[in-house]
Parts: C-alpha cells; sequence; structure tokens
C-alpha cells in the first residue's frame, strides 16, 4: 500500500465486463495491449477485447475481468518496471 500511494497508483472498480475505462489505463508494450487487474491483492496484466470507443475513453471486454476487480488508471509505468524486474527482460544493472 505504501509503494502504491508513492507511486501514484490508481484503479477503479470493475462491476463486470465490459467496463468503460480512460485511454491511460491501456499499456502497450511492443506487440501486447493489456491492462492492469488488481484482484486478491495481486496485479496482473491481462488482455482483452476492444468494444467501443470515444475521446479519452475505451469500452472492453475481457474473461479475465469480474465483478469487484479493479483495474489501474494511473502508475502503469511503474508496473510495468516492476513486472520486468520481477520476471526478467531487464538487462543486468538497468533494472532502476
Amino acid at each position: 500500500p505504501e509503494a502504491e500511494k508513492n507511486f501514484e497508483i490508481s484503479r477503479i472498480k470493475a462491476s463486470g465486463s465490459p467496463i468503460e475505462l480512460p485511454q491511460k489505463a491501456i499499456v502497450s508494450a511492443v506487440s501486447e495491449i493489456n491492462v492492469y487487474r488488481y484482484r486478491n491483492g495481486f496485479y496482473k496484466r491481462i488482455d482483452f477485447d476492444e468494444v467501443a470507443r470515444k475521446s479519452d475513453k475505451v469500452t472492453i471486454r475481457s474473461k479475465d475481468i469480474r465483478a469487484g476487480d479493479e483495474i489501474v488508471t494511473q502508475g502503469l509505468g511503474f508496473l510495468r518496471l516492476a513486472e520486468i524486474a520481477a520476471f526478467g527482460g531487464a538487462p543486468e544493472g538497468h533494472s532502476h
């Protein structure tokens, strides 16, 4: 929780799928486009299908989103760096 505050991680609660999110909630990494879901104390990058898009909002559908889940809307950069550092992909000495 302290790290979430320090890195300004914000989430919105899902009532299920589909869900409307701000565009900034979408994570683009190489050829993958995902969102981060928070469930039971853990973050997970999940796949989705885009249903609609209007101005700065996007509506998505995912089998991995259920009522009560939270979707990260801010602080995505920190989560992506933490994921790379934890699961590999950051060159030696470059995981800062």
